[in-house]
């Protein structure tokens, strides 16, 4: 192997890491999430340690990029220990990599930890005295060793993997985390901005007050996807069943490369051709698509939350008013009553409005938002609801077993409308083969009647 191609192995002291002037944090990098707490911890840890000779606080993993030393694992320290030496007013002219590392720009979420946390730092300096924290920075930056892998610059997609490995030992990730890490890995040749982009992106969704991305699988695309096989998705726990995206369901968002030479990527090959030749264009996305591994998942997630978010019926939480980007159910005519019982609160319809949600985005998906009319949205909401009708609770294997057809109460052999819809050519097919016998032939005022019944 050539000598530039080598991964190095070292061990360091964080005053010689963050000596390094081209030290960088790279776009990709999610952001700066550390909270007081972390700093109080790391503060402690350290003055605890400083009775020892020499003290090892991990791992760093470094990417060797053309004109930067870019972090991969590591950043949440670093950065917290260059705030330390900007609260402390030190000398930073020996420590230029943590001077660059604050001179960064970064979103708005890593600015206000950062404050935060250069607050944080600025009080425990104050609680322990001048010299005294002199002496616990001194012996961070001198004392305090890490072990640095420095991966080359051809090397990035070994980086992540290493990364995942890394901070999957003894952490609990969500199963969000494993598929993000997945695809960094299988960008091959991945340009700064565009993973960049990409990441923001993902990070912004992780946090998103109206569907937070891991909602977005554990509601949402976890299940459209297996009810759309005929799959309920549920998982036994203690001879309970729990409907939940858990690490076991992983793969079915890994998917495939675009290198492979199968006949049916042949579409998705020239598809995704023609969005990097315009990105004006529109890719056509879909939510059953197949997964397509790297860059295209990360665009396909993206999309998949704004058109669910697009749908979701209940969005605010303080008050009746939709969002500007939601969905108009006002102007199809809808009943009160029906609108109502949509935007209710109560805990009891949770599971019928996830259903309805489910249904009707798919169904926007396929056919776009001009073929929804009062009348889809009616068909839509008894077929949710109904479940309402036979049953006093609704728990999760009862939501999961009638999303597939399989039975409710004494009623067994029901219909998979989520299968139905992806078998239909066009609105009036789907209307036309929609089994009402999957609900007896109720209508919205037995529904209402229902209801009534419960006040």
């Amino acid at each position: 192997m050539p000598e530039n191609d080598e991964i190095k192995f070292e061990g360091q002291t964080l005053g010689e890491v963050l000596a390094k002037e081209k030290l960088n944090i790279p776009n990709y990098q999610r952001p700066y999430t550390w909270r007081t707490k972390n700093i109080r911890n790391l503060f402690y840890d350290i003055k605890e340690a400083k009775q020892r000779e020499s003290y090892h606080i991990g791992t760093l993993i470094l990417h060797e990029n053309h004109e930067t030393t870019d972090i991969v694992d590591g950043q949440q320290r670093l950065i917290s220990i260059a705030l330390f030496l900007k609260a402390m007013k030190s000398d930073d002219r020996n420590y230029a990599g943590a001077q660059h590392l604050l001179e960064q720009e970064y979103s708005e979420q890593s600015c206000q930890h950062a404050k935060e946390n250069f607050e944080e730092w600025q009080r425990l300096i104050e609680s322990e005295g001048k010299d005294k924290a002199e002496e616990i920075l001194e012996f961070l930056l001198k004392n305090c060793k890490v072990s640095v892998i420095t991966m080359p610059k051809n090397r990035l997609s070994e980086a992540f993997q290493l990364f995942d490995s890394q901070n999957n030992r003894g952490k609990y990730l969500e199963p969000h985390d494993l598929l993000k890490a997945y695809h960094l890995r299988s960008i091959s040749s991945p340009k700064e901005g565009d993973i960049g982009r990409d990441i923001e992106s993902w990070e912004k969704a992780v946090s998103d007050e109206q569907l937070p991305l891991k909602q977005l699988f554990n509601q949402y695309l976890f299940r459209m996807r297996r009810w759309s096989n005929g799959e309920t998705g549920l998982t036994k726990v203690n001879k309970k069943s729990f409907l939940r995206f858990t690490e076991a369901y992983v793969d079915d968002f890994k998917g495939i490369d675009l290198s492979q030479n199968y006949p049916y990527l042949e579409l998705y090959k020239k598809l995704y051709k023609s969005l990097d030749e315009d990105k004006e264009n529109k890719f056509p996305i879909s939510l059953l698509m197949p997964i397509i591994n790297g860059k295209s998942f990360f665009a396909y997630i993206a999309n998949a939350h704004e058109k669910i978010k697009h749908c979701q019926v209940q969005q605010k939480k303080s008050d009746d008013e939709d969002s500007p980007n939601s969905l108009d159910f006002k102007r199809y005519g809808l009943d009160e009553r029906m609108t109502s019982i949509l935007k209710s609160k109560k805990s009891r319809y949770s599971r019928n409005r996830n259903l309805f949600e489910n249904l009707l985005v798919l169904y926007i998906d396929r056919f776009g938002e001009s073929s929804v009319d009062k009348s889809i949205l009616e068909l839509i909401f008894i077929w949710a609801y109904y479940p309402r009708i036979k049953m006093s609770a609704i728990y999760d294997a009862t939501q999961a077993n009638y999303a597939v057809g399989k039975k409710i109460s004494n009623r067994s052999n029901l219909q998979n409308v989520f299968r139905l819809l992806q078998q239909s050519a066009t609105p009036e097919a789907f209307r036309v083969n929609f089994d009402r016998e999957t609900f007896e032939n109720k209508t919205i005022q037995d529904i209402y009647g229902k209801e009534e019944s419960k006040k």
